[in-house]
């Protein structure tokens, strides 16, 4: 996925130097040059996330390298021998590794589909909400920034965003466990010489734990906030219009 990410950036440099260019040709007060411009950023975006999904996804099913981050038990492989400690606070401070970096390319096949389902589900609910900026400044661009269409986009980007996040973290969650088994479960070894281990394995043992981010969820409900709060002054705005066109008519 690394080494396709400069082929993207110079993909999409042009357009980015031909956004600049198109709002510094506008006029400082004209706000449509700042929404247009945000619609050319929201599109490199689409390209940048989409082009890195697909990429990923397709190294994962064909059994590429993946390099992520697995969960174990808490594990020490071994606890210095020291004295004197300066300063004095050994006996408030312990000593763990909860996650290590596995990199692996035999992953079994539903292993691999998970990690990538993950990625995809995660990716596509960003996708969701920049396809939602898109259609906004499109409306802003045509003068109808109100409306019906606009509000279903903006609860189903919101959905996607809070839904999509949830998913994927979770068949990530549980792709990265099945790979630290794949990788770091050891059902028996033979210890030789006058080894000895704090643990009952000199290896660490994957353990399944999901951290789950919810920095999307809270922004998904802002989005909703937002939506409701628009939904609400369009029809504040139909009612007046409505009082306004009765005044005139009793007038």
């Amino acid at each position: 996925m690394l080494a396709i990410l400069p082929l993207l950036l110079v993909l999409v440099l042009p357009v980015t130097v031909l956004g600049i260019v198109y709002v510094l040709r506008r006029k400082s007060s004209d706000s449509s040059a700042v929404v247009a411009f945000t619609r050319i950023v929201a599109w490199i975006g689409v390209v940048l996330i989409g082009g890195s999904l697909l990429v990923g996804a397709v190294a994962a099913i064909a059994n590429g390298e993946s390099t992520l981050q697995v969960p174990i038990e808490p594990y020490w492989p071994e606890f210095p021998a020291v004295s004197d400690v300066t300063p004095d606070h050994g006996d408030a401070v312990r000593s763990e590794i909860t996650t290590v970096t596995v990199t692996a390319t035999n992953l079994g096949a539903a292993t691999r589909g998970l990690l990538a389902a993950g990625s995809l589900v995660s990716g596509l609910a960003v996708i969701a909400v920049l396809a939602a900026l898109i259609a906004l400044c499109s409306k802003l661009l045509a003068a109808k920034p109100f409306s019906d269409s606009l509000r279903r986009a903006g609860r189903i980007a919101a959905s996607a965003l809070a839904l999509g996040t949830l998913v994927g973290q979770t068949l990530t969650g549980i792709g990265a466990y099945r790979a630290g088994e794949e990788t770091l479960r050891v059902d028996g070894y033979t210890s030789t010489g006058d080894q000895e281990f704090p643990g009952f394995s000199p290896w660490p043992v994957p353990a399944f734990s999901i951290d789950y981010d919810f920095a999307p969820f809270l922004m998904a409900l802002a989005i909703l906030v937002v939506v409701e709060l628009v939904n609400a002054g369009m029809a504040m705005a139909r009612q007046n219009e409505r009082l306004r066109a009765e005044t005139d008519g009793l007038v």
